[in-house]
């Protein structure tokens, strides 16, 4: 009996292969129940065969993609890291830049840093105006409408002045030490100050000055 079916199947290869695909196939899907075998040829069973075979291994499949994909995210964070610690050490040996002999910091008025660099320096986007300190300085204002420019001796730390002709308050964007003005001009030292367009006068109720001598 084995040796009939063998020699049948070895006989008639193509058949037997068909035969035994379509006898599985009943069992899994009810679309080939009505099939018959000379509807279908030998190479598109083999591919309709092994595409079974991926359905069937399909979550060997997805663990895989899975496994894959974390280990790309595991290669993409690590290169994050490395990254972003070469950013840190090239910050940390960049230096701050030494000024010039003579620059004084309008921030503090001390010499051996600029201003970005100072010590009393704060965050970006807190305080009015380039100076934080207590002493009073000269600046440099200029209206935003008329655009009008002028100079006073009369600069405090986070207050401004009105402008004559649009009245509204103008922060400096300038500041330097009343002993190094740095191009600005010192002759207003003489001039009377409008007390009644100094931000710093009306919180005093005085001449602001008198606050630098006190």
């Amino acid at each position: 009996m084995s040796t009939l079916l063998s020699s049948s199947f070895f006989s008639h290869p193509a058949s037997s292969f068909q035969n035994y695909f379509l006898t599985n196939v009943e069992n899994e899907k009810n679309f080939y129940k009505s099939a018959k075998v000379e509807d279908y040829d030998l190479d598109i069973l083999s591919e309709d065969f092994y595409q079974h075979l991926d359905d069937l291994d399909s979550p060997l499949y997805i663990d895989e993609q899975q496994a894959w994909s974390l280990d790309d995210e595991d290669e993409i964070s690590s290169l994050a890291v490395s990254l972003q610690n070469t950013l840190l050490l090239q910050r940390q040996k960049k230096r701050p830049k030494r000024p010039p002999e003579g620059y004084l910091c309008h921030l503090c008025f001390c010499k051996g840093h600029y201003i970005k660099d100072c010590p009393q320096a704060r965050p970006k986007g807190e305080g009015l105006t380039p100076y934080q300190g207590k002493k009073r300085c000269f600046g440099e204002f200029k209206c935003p409408l008329c655009k009008r420019k002028w100079m006073s001796g009369n600069s405090w730390a986070n207050t401004g002045q009105q402008c004559i002709k649009c009245y509204i308050n103008v922060y400096p964007h300038k500041q330097r030490p009343l002993d190094k003005p740095d191009g600005l001009d010192v002759s207003d030292q003489t001039k009377e100050h409008p007390q009644d367009l100094c931000e710093k006068c009306k919180g005093l109720g005085y001449y602001c000055r008198r606050a630098q001598q006190s």
